[in-house]
């Protein structure tokens, strides 16, 4: 058994279990269980290992799991330095305080903007794949934007009745 991390996640597309090493960019095993996916991921690394072995390439290393101290140091530009430091000193709380609220809500900003764009895509697959006349040639914005504007015209066509 190899030191290397092997990921499983399960493929609605091939139905079955795929399992990848993040070490090495293209190999993916295919199980029917989550345990036979990781079996035949080792027999795929045992196969890259060879290979690298043969062609006398240096393996890459295996990931490890990383204590973190939760310190880090960082330059910054001298005016950042001043405008966040005033920011703080505003907010009442220490630089250090203010500048991990900062990266705190930029990442959960970012999560959240990364779903937002996913739920928009199912949306606009969702119209463009529901109503007929919308081609898959449209850009999402304009099915959607067509698909509001006919729910509002037949609403406005069922107020009026």
């Amino acid at each position: 058994m190899s030191k290397y991390s092997i990921n499983v996640a399960w493929s609605e597309e091939d139905k079955c279990y795929i399992a990848t090493v993040n070490e090495f960019a293209g190999l993916s095993a295919f199980g029917d269980t989550r345990t036979e996916a990781m079996e035949e991921a080792e027999i795929a690394i045992e196969g890259f290992l060879k290979v690298y072995e043969e062609d006398g390439c240096e393996p890459p290393e295996p990931e490890t799991v990383k204590n973190f101290s939760g310190q880090t140091r960082i330059r910054l530009p001298k005016r950042l330095h001043a405008s966040l430091s005033h920011e703080a000193n505003i907010e009442g709380v220490s630089l250090n305080s203010y500048i991990v609220y900062v990266l705190s809500e930029r990442h959960q900003s970012a999560k959240i903007e990364e779903r937002l764009k996913e739920l928009e895509n199912k949306l606009n697959q969702l119209s463009i794949n529901s109503y007929p006349s919308f081609s898959s040639d449209d850009k999402p914005e304009s099915g959607y934007l067509r698909l509001v504007k006919t729910s509002i015209d037949f609403s406005k066509k069922r107020v009026k009745r």
